[in-house]
């Protein structure tokens, strides 16, 4: 009977350590809230008769949000990061994992008429490109990576992309092979322009 009452009191208090572990992990995960889900589409707006495995699009789209968490903390913060982009070449910038070159941090745009996909924030300060590739080409490039980013509480975030003409690589083109491509769970059918999805795998304040 004793040990039952033992086993009983050790079950309980782990349970309560558990319970007491929970909130700071939701806690930091809640900071980085406004990565979570992140969607972007830059859409057709028209047909381009000039290069017809383009579309015309308007050259910018942006979605910000003011990171959580508590004030004076840097947190590390993990994405899942898939996407459907033409390629971009940026200069100067460095790569932290070789087997993932397309993720750049800083540098700059070397071809500022092929679109960049980035994450840039605020404190602390930088951007990170996410389809730098070694050379432009009419091409959708698939990409599914995560990457880790440090992320201040109270810095703002901006996910956007910038093109400096209007138009863009179509993956609803149907005459090449790289084209008509899905995102699996984010758009099981194909569509036209090139998108970008952005997920929290996790989140840990330094």
């Amino acid at each position: 009977m004793r040990a039952t009452y033992l086993i009983a009191a050790l079950l309980l208090l782990g349970g309560c350590a558990n319970q007491g572990a929970a909130p700071g992990a939701n806690s930091a995960r809640q900071a980085a809230s406004g990565f979570h889900q992140l969607f972007i589409h830059d859409e057709c707006i028209g047909e381009n008769v000039v290069q017809p495995d383009t579309c015309l699009h308007l050259r910018h789209h942006e979605k910000s949000f003011t990171f959580g968490g508590k004030a004076g903390t840097v947190y590390d913060v993990t994405l899942r990061i898939r996407g459907l982009f033409e390629p971009t070449v940026i200069e100067g910038g460095v790569a932290p994992d070789p087997a993932h070159p397309y993720f750049q941090i800083g540098g700059h745009s070397r071809t500022t008429d092929y679109s960049q996909w980035h994450i840039d924030v605020s404190e602390p300060r930088q951007s990170y490109t996410l389809n730098h590739y070694p050379s432009t080409s009419h091409t959708i490039h698939k990409e599914d990576f995560e990457a880790t980013i440090p992320v201040a509480a109270g810095a703002t975030v901006l996910v956007q992309v910038i093109d400096s003409n209007d138009r863009q690589i179509d993956n609803g083109d149907t005459h090449h092979p790289d084209r008509q491509q899905i995102i699996e769970g984010v758009v099981d059918t194909p569509v036209a322009g090139q998108i970008l999805r952005l997920d929290v795998t996790a989140v840990h304040p330094r």
